[in-house]
């Protein structure tokens, strides 16, 4: 029972101190201070008699138990350097157990001179990457594995540190082969800068009648009556609305009362005339005035005949809803509906100004309906208007139009989508700093 205790208190005890020692690395700020901690604090863990640490890619001796300062012209410290140039040789990374035997020339033949028999070369490395440092322990017994096993545990410990307070060395000092492959990645991204890319803007877009017929009002009046429905299919010669015909119809009474008058006053005036030289003057006023009125009552009958406006093709009808239109008042020349060709569709593109891009006529489009976004419709720009307008969003936009490939395929008029204008091929670079560059252009004043 009680070497139980013993050991079980033993092994606590090595546990504490495995902290304590991991613990004093992490609160190292130097790198001289972790090295110094390493070679001889760590006899509290495990006994050797000598230590030494050992810099890889400076090649010096950095660290020596039992010596606060070194001398690089000193005999020992001489030997050591030629030790670890053939340990460091090695770049397997694994931890060894040494002995004179092990070495080489004169190294092998004055170690009982610096060193005790035994001893254990560990390399130092941090994140699996190349052991960047070495560590060389030294005593009379040989290493057990439990002690290789707890050392191989203070050096990961001890390289984790030491790679954080170790400076980054500068871009011409890193490993060549590191540069190496950072030159080959800038070199391939550079190329992939000049790639050719083609252009391409989103904008809002709608199918439009291709070649409508737009009817207008023919004379001034207000709208009475409607006999069709937006959209509806409509024959020739259908009535598709009639103007509020009160109006007009009061008017041809009063002008066909006046021409009665008038023709009455005529014949009277043409029989005095017979026999009064005064009423003879009177005859052709009278029938000028006679004339006059005819021609009011001829145009009056013509406005009562415009009053009904008929489709002059068969096609759909195109207009906003009824209810706006019925009582609104309208004027001569004033749209008010289209009649277009269903099978006679095309594109209008509203593209911002923000995302002009070079457009030539031939230009490939595609159309996404909102109504179904993963089918794509393509189209072939053929105009492109020079002046930016106003839309209905209030945005500054160019027109654009674009007519559809695909016969067979066309989508209905009114429909509403995204379109994806291609424009010509630019330099990838270009392509992706182009509206940054603009953006500067415009915040310089340039």
């Amino acid at each position: 029972m009680t070497d139980a205790m013993t050991d079980s208190q033993r092994q606590l005890a090595a546990l504490a101190t495995l902290l304590q020692l991991e613990k004093t690395f992490r609160n190292a700020d130097t790198s001289e201070a972790l090295a110094y901690t390493l070679v001889n604090d760590s006899r509290s863990l495990i006994e050797y008699r000598q230590a030494a640490l050992w810099q890889i890619n400076e090649s010096q001796v950095i660290a020596v138990s039992g010596l606060a300062v070194i001398d690089t012209n000193a005999p020992y410290i001489s030997w050591l350097k030629q030790v670890f140039k053939q340990l460091s040789a090695d770049a397997s990374g694994a931890i060894r157990r040494l002995t004179a035997e092990d070495l080489e020339g004169d190294c092998a033949d004055e170690w009982r001179q610096w060193l005790p028999a035994h001893a254990v070369w560990l390399p130092v490395s941090a994140y699996g990457a190349t052991p960047q440092a070495g560590l060389l322990l030294a005593r009379e017994s040989d290493w057990t594995d439990g002690e290789l096993y707890l050392l191989e545990h203070v050096a990961d410990t001890f390289g984790h540190a030491w790679a954080a307070l170790s400076p980054r060395p500068s871009f011409w000092k890193q490993d060549w082969l590191t540069k190496k492959r950072l030159m080959v990645g800038l070199a391939v991204l550079f190329c992939l800068l000049w790639i050719p890319v083609r252009q391409t803007a989103m904008a809002p877009a709608s199918v439009i009648p291709g070649h409508p017929t737009i009817l207008r009002a023919a004379i001034d009046g207000v709208v009475d009556r409607f006999y069709v429905q937006p959209n509806d299919q409509v024959a020739k010669d259908q009535l598709l609305l009639s103007l509020e015909e009160e109006t007009i119809k009061n008017k041809l009474t009063v002008t066909r009362k006046a021409l009665e008058v008038a023709e009455a006053e005529y014949r009277k005036t043409a029989q005095q005339a017979m026999f009064d030289m005064d009423s003879k003057a009177q005859v052709n006023i009278l029938q000028s005035r006679v004339e006059q009125q005819q021609a009011e009552v001829r145009s009056m009958e013509d406005w009562l005949a415009r009053i009904d406006i008929k489709a002059p093709h068969a096609g759909i009808a195109v207009f906003s809803d009824v209810n706006d239109w019925i009582g609104k008042p309208v004027t001569i020349g004033e749209r008010i509906l289209m009649v277009a060709d269903p099978a006679d569709v095309e594109l209008e593109v509203q593209l911002p100004i923000a995302d002009a891009i070079n457009l030539e006529p031939g230009a490939k489009v595609q159309f996404f309906l909102n109504v179904d976004p993963v089918t794509p419709v393509s189209a072939e720009l053929y105009f492109a208007a020079y002046q930016a307008e106003v839309t209905p969003d209030e945005v500054l936009a160019y027109r654009l139009k674009a007519k559809f490939k695909q016969a067979d395929v066309l989508p209905r008029i009114g429909l509403k989508g995204t379109a994806k204008v291609f424009g010509s091929r630019v330099p990838f670079v270009y392509y992706v700093l182009r509206r940054p560059l603009a953006a500067l252009r415009q915040w310089m004043g340039l």
